[in-house]
């Protein structure tokens, strides 16, 4: 059955358990209960309240879905849903932002086949192509869900029943199962009504013809999202069936690992919350020492040197594990016709705690001189970001040429 609260969630209960050994321990172990136990009622109680303003918009609160930024949204709509849907929107509609929520969509295979198409679909929601957008997304949601299971049945030929999503946000009452009913309805009579629900199945069979709005297409988004982390529950749930199966001592190390990515993700978000950006200018020492100038520097020497290979370390995980070996050949191909003759790092903008933006004037060897942006990200191996002090090394996310050059 779906949950009632977040606070019904397994791994909630789970850690409440954990957390009431913990509490009765002298010393750091009290601390740190106390600390993770603020951290989970204040997300218990945000997403409670997400879902009892906007769940009647069928918006669902998903993994990739900034706590930080859903409270302000509730703080300052102050229970105007239309508001808090209009803000939520401006959430989504971020460029860098909505890259950063796409990023564990590449966590599935199914998905990571189709993400070209997500990325066709970004392009299209940005330059306000929304019906093309909807379109696209929806296509990829019933790929997605046809491939992930031995089932081969798309999203929208599943029962709301058959998207419960075990321990997981998504699985609220007012969540993903909730909203699912939008997605089969008005599939035979002609409407030419505006529209503001993600009516899947009026809009791919032609009954529903007024669509084409940002409220929509973002809710295509917010769909998406949601439909990955079912599937990574889905997931989950079979490793708990199997974990349950092991000895006592092997369920204690699961324990002990549980409680440990919570309290990194406590840590990150305490991070998150206290940065500050700042900007790095080359008259400043933290400018010379600063990693993304340094390797700002190095990247561009090799450019110039033309040492593709060198080059090809510092680009984001995502693109070797896409590239493979062949990684060297597409960073050779991608810069062979645009020679680098000299350059200048003007500017560091660290403006998130594991990203920031390197400005460097670059002057090709046609004589043309130009501005670029350089996007660092501190990322782990699954190119996931990561602040400091977490492990982690800072790549180039965006590393094309034409993606660097601002103008």
């Amino acid at each position: 059955m779906p949950y009632e609260s977040t606070h019904d969630l397994p791994s909630f209960r789970q850690l409440e358990q954990q957390l009431a050994v913990l509490r009765l321990l002298p010393g750091p172990g009290r601390t740190t209960a106390e600390h993770v136990e603020r951290q989970m009622r204040e997300l218990a109680e945000t997403v409670d309240a997400f879902y009892e303003l906007l769940s009647p918009k069928h918006w669902i609160f998903h993994e990739s879905l900034s706590v930080t930024a859903v409270q302000t949204i509730l703080t300052e709509a102050q229970n105007n849903v239309d508001r808090a849907e209009e803000m939520l929107i401006d959430h989504y509609h971020e460029k860098e932002r909505l890259f950063f929520m796409s990023v564990p969509l590449k966590k599935q295979p199914a998905m990571r086949r189709r993400l070209p198409l997500v990325e066709r679909a970004r392009e299209d929601y940005f330059a306000g192509r929304y019906y093309a957008c909807i379109h696209v997304l929806l296509s990829v949601m019933d790929g997605f869900v046809n491939e992930f299971e031995t089932v081969r049945r798309g999203l929208h030929a599943r029962e709301a029943e058959e998207l419960r999503a075990w321990d997981s946000v998504v699985g609220h009452h007012f969540g993903l199962t909730h909203a699912h009913k939008t997605f089969t309805k008005g599939r035979s009579t002609t409407n030419e009504e505006p529209v503001y629900e993600l009516y899947r199945n009026g809009i791919v069979h032609g009954s529903i013809l007024n669509y084409d709005n940002i409220i929509v297409a973002t809710k295509a988004w917010n769909r998406l999202f949601a439909v990955v982390d079912w599937a990574c529950t889905r997931d989950k749930e079979q490793q708990q069936e199997a974990a349950e199966a092991l000895t006592r001592a092997g369920q204690a190390q699961q324990c002990k690992d549980l409680f440990g990515t919570l309290v990194q993700r406590a840590e990150i978000d305490r991070i998150n919350r206290q940065w500050t950006a700042r900007e790095h200018l080359p008259d400043a020492e933290e400018f010379t020492a600063h990693p993304a100038q340094v390797l700002t520097s190095k990247l561009l020497t090799w450019w110039t040197a033309r040492n593709y290979g060198s080059m090809s370390d510092l680009i984001t995980h995502a693109a070797h594990k896409k590239h493979g070996n062949a990684i060297r050949s597409e960073i050779r191909r991608a810069y062979a016709d645009f020679p680098l003759e000299s350059f200048v790092v003007l500017a560091i903008r660290h403006d998130m705690p594991a990203a920031c933006t390197a400005t460097a004037r670059l002057d090709r060897a046609n004589g043309e001189t130009v501005t670029a942006q350089l996007r660092w990200i501190r990322e782990d191996p699954d190119a996931y970001p990561i602040p400091e002090p977490r492990p982690g090394e800072w790549r180039l996310s965006t590393w094309k040429p034409s993606e660097l050059v601002a103008g």
